[in-house]
């Protein structure tokens, strides 16, 4: 509650008010002479009942300014990862559409906010590419406009935030499809990247289903040979430079896989080939603790994986896939097993199920599907 204090200036009564850490001044229209002083009393009252109703009313702050001066706050609140998404749809989409406009932080109402949802549906790519923005990356835009709004709110700047009633576009629902390899295709890409390091980075990315970002920040204290347990607990990304963290996507992505016998295999004689080229490197090794390191202990660029799987596909005329579909092959390898969703989404650490069902909901009906047709004629 913002409380004032009457002060006296050119011979005037004015309400005085400090609102995040500055001080506003504002006229009564009283003169400071005998007798009024009550009547001025009564009517700062007046002013700060109404200050603290509708503080926007007296706040002269620009929309764009303070998404700015919001980015600067939320830069020491959440990780790099999290900054870096907020500061790109802030600095490249919302704040260039809103600086043409030219409106105060209060000024902003649900129609500003629909009509800016509706312009990128309709026409909001930057790739000079016709066609708007997915639902999906609108939604995460909104994500950021309530941020900026239920902050102004904290700050005593607004009462009200416009996105909370502010509808999204509509759009035409698609479902996901994910691309895959077969058991067998994956079997024969392993089999031409043989003695290479992606081999082993494939091999391990199809049984466990892993993130690039889980891969790349796999580290040797995350297995525990004696208990045959595999922790996902460190990834590794680009973002305006290489992010190692000690902590995954979601907290349901932070997973324990029991430690499979060809794997414990794999593992073992990674390290003895490690023990190797530190011997051969001696001082020159790098100690990281990472799994997948190039000979001299150097960690694999984050990207790594991305471009070997690309030149062996193309270099061998195989059909196209992202190093993410490897994730795809091995969730549709599990739904032929004849593993529940459920099971799927915890493997795979998906933060809900519904997540596992958009994604391979399709390849779940479809070996139903197969299965169902051993029943015709049955009866």
């Amino acid at each position: 509650m913002i409380k004032g204090s009457l002060q006296i200036k050119s011979n005037k009564y004015y309400a005085v008010f400090k609102v995040n850490g500055k001080v506003k001044w504002h006229s009564l229209g009283i003169e400071a002479v005998r007798g009024n002083k009550r009547k001025a009393e009564k009517a700062m009252s007046e002013f700060a009942m109404k200050y603290n109703t509708t503080p926007e009313e007296f706040d002269k702050t620009e929309f764009t300014e303070y998404i700015k001066t919001w980015l600067e706050f939320v830069n020491k609140q959440v990780d790099v990862i999290t900054y870096s998404g907020y500061e790109q749809y802030a600095l490249k989409h919302i704040i260039p559409y809103f600086e043409t406009k030219k409106l105060m932080l209060h000024d902003v109402t649900i129609r500003d906010i629909e009509e800016y949802y509706n312009y990128k549906s309709v026409s909001g790519r930057l790739d000079n590419k016709p066609g708007g923005l997915s639902s999906r990356t609108i939604k995460l835009h909104s994500i950021v406009l309530n941020l900026v709004f239920k902050n102004a709110i904290h700050d005593g700047k607004l009462t009200k935030n416009p996105c909370e009633y502010a509808r999204m576009p509509k759009q035409v629902k698609t479902q996901p499809v994910a691309s895959f390899y077969t058991a067998e295709e994956c079997k024969h890409l392993l089999d031409l990247t043989e003695g290479k390091p992606i081999h082993n980075m494939i091999y391990i990315t199809v049984l466990y289903g892993l993130r690039r970002s889980e891969l790349i920040g796999l580290k040797w204290d995350a297995v525990d040979f004696d208990n045959n347990t595999l922790t996902i607990r460190h990834t590794v990304v680009m973002n305006k430079g290489i992010v190692a963290k000690d902590s995954t996507k979601n907290k349901t992505s932070m997973r324990i896989y029991p430690l499979l016998d060809d794997i414990k295999k794999m593992l073992f004689e990674m390290k003895s080939e490690q023990d190797k080229w530190r011997r051969v490197f001696g001082n020159c090794y790098e100690e990281n603790g990472y799994i997948f390191v190039k000979e001299d202990g150097t960690p694999f660029y984050p990207s790594y994986p991305t471009h070997e799987l690309k030149k062996c596909l193309e270099r061998n005329n195989l059909p196209h896939i992202r190093w993410h579909d490897l994730r795809h092959s091995c969730a549709s390898m599990l739904i032929l097993k004849g593993w529940q969703m459920k099971e799927i989404s915890e493997w795979l650490g998906h933060a809900d199920i519904g997540t596992t069902m958009n994604i391979y909901g399709h390849i779940n009906l479809e070996h139903k599907r197969k299965l169902g047709e051993t029943l015709n004629g049955m009866l």
